[in-house]
Parts: structure tokens; C-alpha cells; sequence
């Protein structure tokens, strides 16, 4: 004999956490136990009632899981196998309570099924574990109360047959010759309206792909043409989605090829409009780079010429006085108006910044006016 145990908690922590549910079948679907439990320590789980639906009302008149071990402990002694869906977890829950179980006895559904349907992950260089809902729709099983720990029993039972007895995927040979239509609404019934992963394809390929992903009302399907068609084949050659291949869609083929050519056309535009827009920033900008060339060359002629008198040329802070500054016949320019010089005219700290310092006899350009009086300006190309 063999039996299928699943369990709901309070969280995913085996050494803080407590048990919810229990739940345990044998190989014919008849109910060995199953019981609500109420938590001894943790007063409310929210994350996990999110899951589960499990709320502290459902227990509050319940007994705690440990009024249960005995019963536990004899059921699952008495059995041949122990079939599990994702099995370390349980274990290291009824471990928690003092319940072990010989590891021979153990199968853990979640471990084969996912060695053989898992996608295969590059990095880790296995294939990834698969959800108990994805191994159900994967063998056209309708897990209506998921993570109740008897529905899962029962979708583990139902699952663990057609696996060890090499069943393939869900076909979906019922809705040959049915239009897409019936079907995603037959679907959504059975889903309790739940999303489905589609994958569509026209008839004879899968080049072009008329839905991709999840379907939860029919605004998600691009092409409503599609829906009155008739479906020619239907396969899960992997876990999570359906493949469905429909008759008929030289139309939709068509609209395609005209979006795909609209699209292409748009793009284009875009470009064209981004290629407009950076050659109108270059011309403004090579245009406002002349005008400052010239400004500079005015600035260049004007600092030619020469101190007339003497007069003083430092003040008590060290900065330049006004009167020479005028008399040198070179601009001096407002803190204002500065900002239009700043990236060519540099002060003597600036240009040692960036690694072009003032050479000795190197000519003053202008002065900038600051708090204690001017400062001196070099001229620095920017090209």
C-alpha cells in the first residue's frame, strides 16, 4: 500500500512555524486523515492565509497537530511508499513534532517529475523544480482548491499515476474541431477564471504566434479574429501552458503582415524624426560655438593694450583693483555674465585643475569681478 501525504502551515520556517492542516490518502483516493490544527504559539500567519486560506477562525475550535502524531506516526509506518510533492519540506515539519520517516519510503514527485518536464537552467546546469499547479495542468488536471492539503493530495495521487506510468501531456483532444472560443471559455470554467498560459499558433507552424502568455480575459488576445476559428492540435510539451495550433488564418496572416509593415513604417518615421532633431541640436549648437569664437576674438584684440600709469595694481585682499583693470583695456566681466565664458575663460586655480597652467609670461585675457575685487581670466580652447 501506498499513501500521499501533504501538509498547510503557518509559513515556510519548520523551526518557528506550526501545522495548519494534515492530510493523508491512500492509493485509491479514500481519506486516512485529515484534520485542521490549531497552532500552539503563532497567533496569525497572513502570508500564508494569502496561499492557503486558512484563517485563525478555521482553528480556533481545533485540536493542536500534536493530538494527531500517533495517528500519523501508524499511517505512515504501515505504508509501503509515502508519495510527497516537494518532500523535505513535510519531512522537516513532522521531524519538528518527532515523527521520522524512512527515507526509502519516500518519493518525491516534485524531484522526478521536474528531472524530466523542468526547463533546463543554464546557470545551475539542472532542470528547475516545478509547482504542483504546473504538474497538474501539465496532465490536464484541474486543481480547483489549491494548497488545501487534501486537494493537493489528491492532484499528487492523480499526477503520480500518469507519471510513473509514462503518460504524456495533456492532449486536449476533447476540443478538436472546437472553435478557440469554446475552449479558453471552458477553461476558464474549469480554472474558476483563473489565467491561462496559451501559446496559439496558425495551422501546419509556430513561425508566427498569435497569443503568448497568460490569458485572463479575452482584451488580452491581440487578434479577436482567432477565436472563431477551429483548433487542428493541441499539446503541453511543457509544464505551464498549452500549445494550440488553429485552422484557417490566412486573414489574421495577412493583418499581421500589414501591422508588421505599418510598425516598420512608424519606426522609420521615428527615426527619421530623431535624425531631424539631432542635426537641428548640431547646427544650433556649431552656430552658438561661431558666435562665442567671435566674442572671444573681440576679446583677444581688446586685451592688446598697454597700462598707461601707474597706479595700483593689487588690493589689501590680493585681488586685482578696478582702476588697473581699466587701465589695461581688457573686459571685465560681471559674475552675470560670466556663465557665457566659463568652459574657455579660467582663473589661474581653474587652469591648474585641468592641467593647463598659467605659464609666466603668459597675457591675462580678462577680469572677473568677485567678492574683493577682480580676478584674472586666461583664455583655455575648448576644440
Amino acid at each position: 500500500m501506498y499513501v500521499v501525504l501533504d501538509l498547510e502551515t503557518t509559513g515556510l520556517n519548520s523551526e518557528e512555524d506550526e501545522i495548519l492542516q494534515v492530510s493523508i490518502i491512500d492509493q485509491d483516493n479514500n481519506i486516512l486523515i485529515d484534520e485542521y490544527c490549531k497552532p500552539n504559539k503563532v497567533k496569525s500567519w497572513n502570508e500564508a492565509e494569502n496561499i492557503n486560506n486558512i484563517t485563525p477562525e478555521m482553528v480556533e475550535n481545533k485540536k493542536p497537530f500534536e493530538e494527531y502524531i500517533n495517528v500519523v506516526n501508524d499511517i505512515l509506518s504501515k505504508a509501503d511508499r509515502i508519495i510527497i510533492y516537494n518532500a523535505p519540506f513535510e519531512i522537516n515539519f513532522l521531524r519538528k513534532y518527532g515523527i521520522s520517516i524512512d527515507s526509502a519510503k519516500v518519493y518525491d514527485l516534485m524531484v522526478e517529475f521536474s528531472e524530466k518536464y523542468g526547463e533546463w537552467n543554464d546557470y545551475f546546469q539542472s532542470r528547475t523544480w516545478v509547482k504542483l499547479e504546473t504538474c497538474c495542468n501539465f496532465y490536464g488536471y484541474y486543481l480547483e482548491n489549491a494548497h488545501n492539503s487534501l486537494e493537493d493530495c489528491k492532484a499528487t495521487l492523480y499526477c503520480y499515476k500518469k507519471f510513473i506510468n509514462n503518460v504524456g501531456g495533456y492532449n486536449g483532444e476533447e476540443y478538436l474541431g472546437k472553435t478557440l472560443r469554446e475552449f479558453i471559455e471552458c477553461e476558464w470554467r474549469k480554472l474558476d477564471h483563473r489565467a491561462l498560459e496559451l501559446r496559439v499558433y496558425p495551422e501546419g507552424k509556430n513561425s508566427t504566434t498569435y497569443i503568448r502568455g497568460s490569458v485572463r480575459t479575452f482584451e488580452d488576445i491581440p487578434y479577436k479574429e482567432i477565436l472563431d476559428y477551429e483548433i487542428e492540435h493541441i499539446i503541453d510539451s511543457h509544464p505551464g501552458g498549452l500549445q494550440i495550433w488553429i485552422k484557417n488564418c490566412e486573414k489574421v496572416d495577412i493583418e499581421i503582415l500589414k501591422k508588421n509593415i505599418e510598425q516598420l513604417i512608424e519606426k522609420n518615421r521615428e527615426l527619421e524624426e530623431e535624425k531631424a532633431k539631432i542635426n537641428s541640436m548640431y547646427f544650433r549648437e556649431k552656430e552658438r560655438a561661431n558666435k562665442l569664437k567671435q566674442k572671444l576674438d573681440k576679446l583677444k584684440e581688446t586685451s592688446e593694450g598697454t597700462q598707461k600709469e601707474k597706479i595700483i595694481k593689487f588690493n589689501s585682499y590680493g585681488f586685482y583693483t578696478a582702476e588697473y583693470c581699466k587701465s589695461t583695456k581688457k573686459p571685465m566681466i560681471s559674475r552675470e555674465d560670466y556663465s557665457a565664458f566659463s568652459k574657455v575663460l579660467l582663473s589661474k586655480t581653474r587652469c591648474a585643475e585641468i592641467k593647463q597652467p598659467v605659464k609666466e609670461d603668459e597675457k591675462i585675457y580678462a577680469f572677473l569681478r568677485v567678492r574683493n575685487g577682480y580676478c584674472a581670466l586666461y583664455y583655455r580652447s575648448n576644440e
